[in-house]
């Protein structure tokens, strides 16, 4: 399985492209799997990442990660974290656990929650400024054919409605974020 990174002239044109839909919950032992759809896509000067759950009311330590092996051989990915409210977070995740960064110069970031016909939800736009990504993690490549390791989560580590949900199938009994737990972002 392979998802598809589309190039778009501005956010306007988010509703076009292909959505992740995160419902891999292979340690879900209730039926509690959040729907929780995420988006990639890129501009000439930015990548867009747009990711949201229809949850009544988010548990605590509810979150939404994407998981970018933009940089190098995709060891140490960037991890984009969303939570309820307006919260974000960009780590670069190397052996030993995550090292957190600032929030970028130029970065736009739309927290969004509400209500429609399928839900209460929350999330979150980001915006991340391609040229602030080389500087946190070093080179990479969006040119079209190219490719990248990632993954898309929902997690919640309870202890009320704890889950775990990834996008591609991940490996939540021993490590979720490793190489085996991500698939193929293709850039078209």
């Amino acid at each position: 399985m392979t998802y598809k990174i589309y190039r778009v002239e501005d956010t306007s044109e988010l509703d076009s492209v292909p959505v992740a839909v995160i419902k891999d919950y292979p340690l879900e032992k209730r039926d509690y799997k959040p729907y929780a759809p995420a988006i990639l896509c890129r501009t000439l000067p930015s990548l867009i990442l747009r990711m949201w759950a229809v949850e009544v009311s988010p548990p605590q330590g509810s979150e939404l990660l994407a998981l970018l092996g933009l940089f190098g051989d995709g060891t140490a990915p960037l991890l984009a974290a969303f939570t309820p409210g307006d919260g974000f977070s960009l780590s670069l995740m190397a052996k030993g656990g995550a090292a957190r960064h600032p929030l970028p110069e130029g970065l736009i970031l739309t927290p969004h929650s509400g209500e429609d016909l399928q839900g209460i939800y929350w999330g979150g736009t980001a915006v991340i400024p391609l040229n602030a990504l080389e500087k946190i993690g070093g080179g990479f490549s969006l040119l079209k054919g190219s490719a990248f390791p990632g993954n898309f989560y929902k997690l919640c580590p309870g202890p009320q409605m704890a889950h775990q949900g990834s996008f591609f199938p991940a490996d939540f009994k021993a490590d979720p974020f490793s190489p085996g737990s991500m698939g193929k972002l293709l850039v078209i």
